[in-house]
C-alpha cells in the first residue's frame, strides 16, 4: 500500500527506526557506541568537521542495520528451511553493516588520535 503524502512515508520510517531500536541488539550496540564517541570527540575537542563524518558514517551503519533487519525478515518469511541462498544474501547485507561499522571506527579513531596530537 503505498503512502498518500509525505507525512505518512515520514512516520512509516519512524515506526520501522522505532522497531530497530527495539528489537535490534546490534543497532542498540551502535547507537550506545556512537554517543560514547560523540562525548570522547567533545571531551579531546575535536574540530567541526569530525562531528559531520560522525554523523555520516552513524547514519551509514544505522541504514545498514535497518536494511540488514529488513532482509532478514523478508528472507525469513520466504523460507522456513536451510536454503544457502538465503544464507548469503544474509551474510552480504551483514557485510553492509561490517563496511560502514569499519569506516565508522576508522573515522572516530582518527580524528580522536589527530586531537590529541
Amino acid at each position: 500500500m503505498k503512502n498518500r503524502t509525505f507525512l505518512q512515508s515520514v512516520m512509516c520510517a519512524v515506526r520501522g527506526l522505532v522497531y530497530a531500536l527495539r528489537t535490534e541488539k546490534n543497532y542498540r550496540y551502535y547507537l550506545v557506541i556512537a554517543l560514547i564517541f560523540a562525548a570522547v570527540n567533545v571531551a579531546v575537542g575535536v574540530d567541526a568537521v569530525c562531528y559531520v563524518f560522525q554523523a555520516v558514517t552513524a547514519m551509514g551503519v544505522f541504514s545498514a542495520e535497518c536494511v540488514n533487519t529488513a532482509m532478514e525478515h523478508l528472507c525469513d518469511r520466504t523460507t522456513t528451511r536451510e536454503d544457502e541462498e538465503i544464507r548469503l544474501v544474509k551474510d552480504i547485507a551483514a557485510g553492509a553493516v561490517l563496511c560502514w561499522g569499519i569506516a565508522f571506527f576508522a573515522a572516530e579513531g582518527f580524528y580522536i588520535v589527530k586531537a590529541l596530537l
